[in-house]
């Protein structure tokens, strides 16, 4: 079945809602589910995943108070501390043009990959890299992505931002996203079992009818109730 953009997100929403994320944390993970949904790298599938993990377990905090060139994720879904980090490190990147961190024990890079998608609108540029081996650029127009960051498969990364375009290397094992060309009024087509999982966990966030909800707008009836 097909959906819009707008439905995955409504429902991603209401699913982190119900799973026990705070207001405001609970869009910024709906934008990461239906961020990757539309570029086709199964966000839904991928919170189906993992939901079991976070159910209300949200922690976004970061140990790392002060700025430092090593940051410990500690094995924290970056739904919950990946608006967090890159908030900071976007901070760092306008006030010294560059910025380059060694980031440990992330369970789910994937995941940063909206976020930082969203630095790009604010002309903040950025690389992650390991070992000398490039697996993510994101540019002005176009976004390359590694499998090895698509199967969340690199949790020890070198992440680099910059006030300035970073150079595009020469390398054939990327997917190209290019973001001019991507139309999100398509429908969106996510795995239907996946779906329904975060279906469920939006239905929590559902006030039960009752005579007192309906009195306050909840629930079905008709103009003469």
């Amino acid at each position: 079945m097909s959906y819009s953009y707008y439905e995955v997100y409504t429902n991603a929403q209401r699913a982190f809602s119900g799973l026990g994320f705070p207001y405001g944390a609970d869009e910024d993970a709906a934008f990461i589910i239906s961020w990757l949904e539309a570029f086709e790298l199964s966000g839904i599938h991928l919170f189906a995943n993992i939901q079991n993990k976070i159910d209300n377990n949200f922690d976004g905090t970061l140990t790392n108070k002060d700025f430092v060139n090593e940051i410990n994720l500690e094995k924290k879904s970056c739904l919950m501390i990946g608006p967090g980090l890159v908030d900071f490190v976007n901070f760092q990147t306008l006030k010294n043009n560059e910025v380059n961190l060694e980031i440990q024990q992330c369970i789910d890079p994937l995941f940063l990959i909206p976020l930082l998608y969203r630095s790009v609108q604010k002309n903040i540029y950025s690389k992650i890299s390991n070992q000398n081996k490039t697996l993510t650029i994101l540019g002005n127009n176009k976004i390359f992505i590694h499998d090895d960051i698509k199967n969340n498969n690199c949790p020890n990364f070198s992440l680099y931002l910059s006030k300035s375009e970073i150079q595009i290397p020469d390398e054939q094992d990327f997917s190209t996203y290019d973001i001019l060309n991507q139309n999100l009024s398509n429908g969106l087509n996510p795995h239907q079992s996946s779906w329904d999982k975060i279906s469920a966990l939006a239905f929590r966030t559902y006030v039960p009818e009752s005579e007192t909800s309906r009195e306050k707008g909840a629930g079905g009836g008709d103009a003469n109730d």
